[in-house]
């Protein structure tokens, strides 16, 4: 059998039609930290008249200094499913800001099964990473990994791909210098796994999404607090609070590495888009434990505020008992406008008072807010050098199905370095976090009237392409992670924001050596400050005007990596 296999880096993105170039490398070479993953692909490509019945790989031991090694089980290997995309984001209407027009098919998750099949004159992705354990001395680490192939007739065909790894003097941290939330909906998890809400079976996916969390440097979990604490009035008015669920949750992630509590919304739109923001109502119980009629028809909203107090009072001072206070922040209402910018800062006022010190976060739609929100979260677009900023104010980022047209975003149908280079702004910008609100919205959209199952294998919009009332949401904004039937399946999107928030402790990292660096290593120390203006000024100055040069960010990556060995040496 003729069979082309190629390697390639991990910012491009191999269609079923690619064709090996010339000039196509036949290995892998990585440079990682200690405690990093760094990642490659390989393509297969299969002749007209061949059909592989069974595609698999094996994974080497890579051997080092002194007989050191980096095992078998630090290296992984997933097969890549083509996603179907049946359109471009609305807004881009220029061909250059999107890889290829849909529909067509894009790579991007992440198959669990190990032995596929594969079709004739089709190229199939295999997505390989490699993580470099905390205590491996530094030195080049080599090996060869195998690609089998058996056809339907019986033929065999085997293809060996060395692989090396060297590995720098340095380690990464376990906890980055820069927050991150992917929204994560429990109830979509439990649904999707036809299990009883809040069952052992569903706390088991919790737990999986928790770790898969933490392996992409997710940091904090957005906590629906009002369905995980029950609230009880005894028939002579006293509250009762059950916290077990809460409990569970925050020990869940926390074990897994997800330390900081992010507090759902407690308030939203009364109405349209435009409407005063206001509160919640949330289930409170009676003695008999049914829940009590907490409408507007029975409390006002004056009379519902003074059980949001207690509600929340007690859910902190829980908190504080457990010694979780401290990593705790609370959203208001998602996304206010100007029109209702009044109603969020009364509502962000009584939060405020109920819960002294924690800070406020939300994704926020108008500008007038700066300065009142903590931790205030813009669409990407409206961040830049010259961003108003509150005294004490954390300015973080967001996407969601916008910005679209050249700005960063992590649609199906960009090139991967719009997605990576969210990160390497988020540096250059000095913002501390980044939002998005699509972890797993395997659901349909919004209440889309589709009458039968969707997947997110086969739909990445949630359905929103079958309602003709409404704009589809572009590829890839209701999901970054795909549900497997053991687990939960990541994607080349979520490896690549994994790699972006690695690339952000670089920077940050080689900005803290030079600061430190001795006289002696003058040299390092002028490189490095040359590297880091040069990422502010060229590599990703703003939004629109970042690089969109695969080569240029990888080598400056590995330059950045370079020096903090050489600032490291010695060390």
């Amino acid at each position: 059998m003729q069979i082309d296999v190629w390697t390639t880096h991990s910012l491009d993105k191999v269609f079923p039609e690619s064709l090996k170039p010339g000039g196509a490398t036949g290995s892998i070479r990585l440079k990682a930290a200690r405690n990093e993953t760094e990642d490659a692909q390989i393509a297969v490509r299969i002749p007209r008249g061949v059909q592989i019945a069974e595609a698999s790989f094996s994974l080497p031991d890579l051997i080092g200094p002194r007989g050191r090694s980096i095992p078998s089980e630090c290296l992984s290997a997933s097969w890549i499913w083509p996603i179907y995309v049946l359109n471009n984001p609305p807004e881009n209407t220029d061909p250059s800001s999107y890889l290829r027009k849909a529909p067509a098919f894009f790579p991007d998750a992440f198959l669990e099964e190990k032995v596929i099949r594969l079709r004739d004159e089709w190229t199939q992705a295999l997505w390989v990473s490699a993580t470099v354990p905390k205590g491996t001395p530094p030195g080049e680490y080599e090996g060869a990994m195998a690609i089998e192939l058996v056809s339907q007739d019986g033929q065999r065909h085997r293809s060996d791909i060395p692989i090396a790894v060297s590995v720098w003097p340095f380690t990464l941290a376990d906890e980055f210098h820069l927050h991150h939330t992917e929204w994560f909906f429990p109830e979509i998890l439990a649904d999707t796994y036809n299990a009883e809400h809040w069952s052992d079976e569903h706390w088991r996916w919790i737990g999986r999404a928790a770790r898969d969390m933490a392996q992409h440097k997710q940091d904090m979990i957005l906590t629906p607090i009002a369905k995980l604490v029950k609230m009880t009035r005894s028939a002579s008015g006293r509250f009762t609070f059950d916290f077990s669920k809460l409990d569970r949750w925050v020990k869940t992630f926390r074990e897994a590495g997800v330390t900081w509590v992010e507090g759902s919304h407690v308030a939203g739109r009364s109405g349209g888009w435009e409407s005063d923001i206001a509160f919640h109502r949330f289930p409170v119980y009676g003695a008999n434990g049914r829940p009590l009629n907490t409408s507007r028809s029975t409390l006002s909203d004056a009379e519902f505020e003074g059980y949001l107090e207690k509600f929340l009072k007690a859910v902190y001072a829980h908190l504080k008992r457990r010694g979780w206070e401290k990593r705790f922040a609370q959203h208001i209402a998602d996304e206010p406008v100007p029109a209702n910018e009044a109603s969020w800062r009364r509502c962000a006022g009584l939060v405020r008072g109920w819960l002294p010190g924690v800070p406020i976060i939300d994704a926020v739609m108008s500008p007038q807010l700066a300065g009142a929100v903590d931790w205030r979260v813009p669409q990407i677009q409206h961040t830049g050098p010259d961003s108003p900023r509150g005294p004490n104010e954390q300015l973080w980022s967001y996407v969601c199905l916008a910005p679209q047209g050249h700005y960063p975003n992590r649609f199906l149908d960009y090139p991967s370095i719009r997605n990576r280079i969210i990160y390497w702004l988020s540096w250059s910008l000095d913002l501390k976090g980044f939002l998005h609100w699509g972890y797993n919205s395997w659901a349909t959209w919004q209440g889309v009237p589709v009458r039968v199952p969707i997947s997110p294998w086969l739909d990445a919009s949630g359905a929103s392409i079958y309602c003709a009332d409404r704009t589809p949401l572009p590829a890839g904004d209701p999901n970054i992670v795909y549900p497997g039937k053991n687990s939960i399946c990541s994607s080349i999107r979520w490896e690549v924001i994994r790699k972006g928030f690695e690339d952000f402790e670089y920077l940050y990292m080689l900005e803290e050596a030079v600061q430190s660096a001795g006289k002696k290593k003058a040299r390092s120390v002028a490189a490095a400050k040359r590297l880091l203006e040069r990422v502010r000024t060229e590599v990703a100055p703003d939004p629109l005007g970042h690089t969109r040069d695969d080569k240029l960010l990888l080598a400056t990556r590995e330059e950045a990596g370079q020096l903090l060995a050489a600032l490291a040496a010695d060390e």
